[in-house]
């Protein structure tokens, strides 16, 4: 008879969690469906910089951890080489100039000529093909010299908005290629949760695209929580895990500090 008892009571222990879970996913009188998920942190804004351009470094204005402002210097490759190939074009752009002005007097007087039946109609076309591609010419060398001048600036890295430097993968008098990343900015005076809800539970949920809030708790912080919004939702289930993902975002608490990539839990209420 105790052998039994035994059996009964590790039976009950061993289907304990079934029903608490059961428990807190199921309605209980006429309260909302609830259900809290565990969710990653994220900043508002975030971006790894790059230069458009390649050459070597001249200057490293800011380090892991310093604050920026949007516009801010960040780093600066020598631009000797791209003011030099500025000043080639604006000599070439003025000779083709002073050949375009020479070519419509010619085509002037040549229209002139064959409208008074004075010149061949040869004489005018020759006339014009010449002015044509002096004008084609100059037209062109603008377009390089504009090129040519996004480039300079382009060797100014700014940042794009403000926000904190995180990573830095570059340093002084390296010699940088266009494209590679050199630095990672963050802002976080905004943050984002993001979590995924099963299919079997999302069709429950109908979420609210404006006003959907939700309380979020980390972990980390013992007896903290914000309130969020909802701000970005995927209609389509991850192929994997099925699951279809949310995202809240809330603005940086005045009494505690959150940071990308702390982990929270966030519940939502169909009743709110």
């Amino acid at each position: 008879m105790r052998s039994y008892k035994i059996i009964i009571l590790a039976l009950l222990f061993s289907l304990l969690p079934l029903l608490l879970l059961a428990a807190d996913r199921l309605p209980l009188g006429n309260s909302s469906f609830q259900q809290s998920y565990p969710g990653t942190i994220f900043a508002g804004q975030q971006a790894k910089l790059a230069f458009r351009v390649g050459g070597p470094l001249v200057k490293v204005a800011v380090k892991p951890g310093d604050k920026v402002i949007k516009g801010q210097l960040l780093m600066q490759i020598d631009p000797r080489d791209f003011e030099d190939a500025i000043r080639v074009l604006e000599a070439q752009l003025a000779g083709a100039e002073s050949l375009r002005d020479r070519a419509q007097r010619d085509f002037d007087r040549a229209q002139t000529l064959f409208e008074q039946h004075v010149s061949a109609t040869a004489d005018f076309d020759r006339a014009k093909s010449a002015f044509d591609s002096a004008f084609a010419g100059v037209q062109s060398l603008k377009a390089q010299l504009q090129i040519a001048r996004h480039k300079l600036r382009d060797t100014s890295l700014k940042a794009p908005f403000s926000g904190t430097i995180t990573t830095q993968s570059a340093e002084n008098f390296e010699m940088i290629s266009a494209g590679k990343q050199v630095l990672e900015i963050k802002d976080t005076s905004t943050l984002e949760v993001e979590i995924k809800v099963p299919e079997n539970e999302v069709g429950r949920r109908q979420v609210k695209p404006n006003g959907q809030t939700a309380t979020v708790r980390f972990p980390a912080i013992p007896n903290r929580s914000v309130t969020a919004k909802l701000i970005e939702w995927n209609v389509s289930a991850d192929p994997l895990t099925r699951t279809y993902a949310l995202r809240f975002s809330f603005p940086m608490p005045e009494d505690f500090y959150v940071l990308p990539g702390m982990t929270a839990e966030v519940r939502i209420d169909n009743g709110q």
